[in-house]
């Protein structure tokens, strides 16, 4: 990863979508399709009076989605993980069955299992939890389709006579349908899984389709396009590709001009091509436009940046990278 903080990313960047998992807060449309952008399918479930807190994807690139019912103190969630090989029935009971092992506040004899629509489930009910009475009602299912597996979580707290008939509603509407056509914010989720981890050749691809998304129809917010940039320029410089790295910041620069942190990696790409005029340009614009900013971060030091290494050994490089780190007046 660069060595550039969360913080100046959030400070520069705008807070969403620098961890994973942004809060929507909204109802979406019934019922609703939860997909990997690299499948042509979908998990879909009735999710009437659900509102959904958290969609997005893991680090290790799993899709969770978060929502709740705050009338009913109901909450659901789905995550879907993609395998190396087929998913496969014996695969979903297994995974059920480390639930039931995980759960050590629960006896075993009070688990129940049984199937909805040939959907194998696992139910139990949770009285209290650390001493505390809660009765939460929890429902299990997993899924499968081609490598990846679907796994639902529903529960209710405070569970009353007839709850559970209306947790298993949400998993009898457990339906795979065409998943719909991935937009730019898909893409950009699915490339920053392996982006987080490190694995630029993979975050790219995801990146680019976003940006070329982007380019003939844009609908990211400010900041999140900001970050997608960033970040794509970023994967293209840590695997090489300098002069795709250029054209990538060109481009954000071309929207957003007074960006500091497109300045700044620009001069860092220009410093890759031994270009030392350009990327002293580069600096100096980057710093102009980072004074601008009423934030209490600030760009990194080029003092103490590897890009720079074989440059501050040249005095009129050095003066600048002095310069520029010099109080306003």
């Amino acid at each position: 990863m660069p060595s550039f903080t969360t913080s100046f990313l959030v400070g520069v960047l705008g807070p969403p979508l620098v961890a994973f998992g942004t809060a929507m807060a909204t109802e979406p449309p019934q019922p609703a399709p939860i997909a990997l952008v690299e499948q042509p399918w979908a998990v879909s479930l009735d999710m009437t009076g659900y509102r959904v807190q958290i969609d997005g994807v893991k680090p290790d690139g799993r899709r969770y989605v978060f929502a709740t019912n705050s009338a009913a103190a109901m909450h659901l969630s789905v995550t879907l993980e993609a395998v190396s090989g087929q998913a496969t029935e014996q695969g979903c009971l297994a995974h059920l069955e480390r639930i039931a092992r995980t759960s050590p506040e629960q006896p075993q004899q009070d688990i129940t299992r049984y199937e909805i629509r040939q959907v194998p489930v696992l139910e139990y009910l949770l009285p209290e939890t650390n001493g505390t009475p809660v009765d939460q009602l929890h429902l299990f299912a997993c899924v499968r389709k081609d490598n990846v597996y679907a796994d639902i979580h529903v529960a209710k707290t405070g569970f009353t006579t007839g709850d559970d008939s209306r947790l298993r509603a949400v998993l009898q509407s457990l339906d795979i349908v065409p998943a719909p056509l991935a937009g730019s914010l898909d893409h950009f989720r699915a490339g920053s899984a392996p982006y987080l981890q490190g694995q630029f050749r993979q975050a790219i691809p995801h990146y680019e389709q976003a940006i070329t998304l982007e380019r003939a129809h844009s609908t990211l917010g400010k900041a999140v396009w900001r970050l997608l940039v960033h970040n794509l320029g970023v994967a293209y410089g840590m695997t090489g590709d300098l002069a795709r790295a250029k054209t990538t910041l060109d481009y954000g620069l071309s929207r957003d001009p007074a960006n500091s942190l497109f300045h700044y990696h620009l001069a860092r790409t220009y410093a890759g091509m031994n270009d030392r005029e350009k990327a002293m340009q580069s600096l100096h614009a980057a710093f102009h436009n980072d004074r601008q900013r009423e934030t209490d971060d600030r760009i990194p030091d080029p003092r103490q940046d590897v890009s720079f290494r074989r440059f501050m050994l040249d005095p009129t490089f050095r003066d600048l990278a002095e310069s520029l780190m010099q109080p306003a007046i």
